[in-house]
């Protein structure tokens, strides 16, 4: 992980502590954001993407990946979101169930992909 990364961690950390159960609220109520496989995201992701949005809405995010599998691709220069995701045994349905740790990702929103060209 880089410098600069780290740093960001910390930053968003330090925002999302210092943030009252009143602010985190209104940051929820802007709404719920929905993951390009149609899950909804955990509070916890939600407030982390709305701190980080710079007073945008985002409404579906993915990964690099996951949008190239939805037949999409990140448009060059866009920064993505930095969200937490847990590690650990997985039940039948595919949840992750005894978190052992978690780890970051970084997700796009739809308004930052195109079409994939063929």
């Amino acid at each position: 992980m880089t410098l600069e990364k780290k740093a960001k961690l910390k930053q968003l950390r330090e925002r999302l502590s210092n943030l009252n159960e009143e602010e985190k609220k209104a940051l929820l109520d802007k709404g719920l954001i929905l993951t390009v496989e149609g899950r909804l995201l955990s509070p916890h992701n939600t407030i982390l993407i709305y701190l980080q949005a710079n007073g945008t809405i985002p409404t579906v995010v993915g990964g690099f990946q996951q949008w190239k599998r939805a037949r999409k691709v990140v448009r060059k220069g866009e920064h993505g979101f930095i969200i937490w995701f847990p590690v650990g045994q997985k039940d039948e349905e595919g949840e992750t169930v005894n978190v052992e740790t978690f780890y970051t990702a970084t997700v796009f929103d739809v308004s930052q992909v195109e079409p994939l060209q063929f």
